[in-house]
């Protein structure tokens, strides 16, 4: 079997000799990457249905050029579906970091009051969460309850305390407990810090599955739009398709009525 080179009609040379293209899937051209993969297809499409004459080479050719559009639709399908997996973590890794990120240009902005504190308002994520909580619970287990251990209880949740902080918060109140007790009090507050923990551990298990499922390969969609124009892409790749083989089948019906 001979080597292919590539087009040989003047209709694919010039296909072939025009490099630069508007757009990727759009460009009525061969492009240079693509020169091998065209002369492999043509090479494919001669042996199979050995062209007789001008108008079945150029048949080819056009047969040609419509495989590497449907190539090029499949890589763009490719791409797209990548690109919106790779949006979608990033948009997670934002939002992830939005709450520690919050919680330290609060702890920054201590003391500073023009600084706009409401507007970072986010709580802590619960991992890092239960690690301040422990360390708190620690440092009270050890030394007591110190004034700045309300203040800094607060400075964990934001404006966003769940019901197990704001309870710990309540206990951390001077003149708040049920006891007059400091050894009661201590432990009112350990055992609401405590509860708290546990509470976000559990939210900390149900945002890793969230986590899971949003990144799922098979839950990222790209924009509506790019898949609408893949789609036309594609069903008018398909319908040329079908016209090339049917004008391929008049040919040869035609040449077989004229022997």
């Amino acid at each position: 079997m001979a080597k292919s080179t590539g087009p040989r009609t003047p209709r694919g040379k010039a296909r072939s000799s025009q490099n630069a293209a508007k757009h990727w899937i759009e460009s009525r051209r061969i492009l240079p990457d693509e020169q091998n993969e065209a002369a492999n297809l043509r090479n494919g499409f001669s042996d199979d249905f050995k062209p007789q004459g001008l108008i079945e080479n150029e048949l080819i050719d056009d047969l040609t050029f419509n495989r590497l559009i449907k190539r090029r639709i499949d890589v763009a399908y490719t791409r797209e579906f990548s690109k919106a997996s790779n949006e979608k973590s990033i948009r997670l890794i934002e939002n992830t970091q939005r709450s520690g990120t919050h919680f330290w240009l609060r702890a920054a902005n201590l003391g500073h009051k023009d600084w706009a504190v409401q507007a970072l308002g986010d709580r802590l994520r619960p991992d890092l969460c239960i690690e301040f909580l422990e360390g708190l619970k620690e440092k009270i287990s050890d030394r007591g309850i110190l004034p700045n251990d309300l203040g800094d209880l607060r400075l964990f949740y934001g404006n966003q305390a769940t019901e197990g902080g704001a309870r710990a918060m309540y206990e951390l109140v001077p003149g708040t407990s049920h006891t007059a007790d400091k050894k009661e009090k201590i432990q009112d507050v350990l055992t609401a810090l405590e509860a708290e923990i546990k509470n976000q551990n559990s939210l900390k298990e149900i945002a890793e599955e969230a986590v899971e499922i949003e990144t799922a390969s098979d839950l990222q969609e790209p924009a509506r739009a790019a898949l609408d124009t893949l789609l036309r892409y594609r069903a008018s790749n398909g319908r040329e398709l079908k016209d090339l083989l049917n004008c391929f089948e008049i040919v040869r019906r035609l040449r077989g009525a004229a022997v």
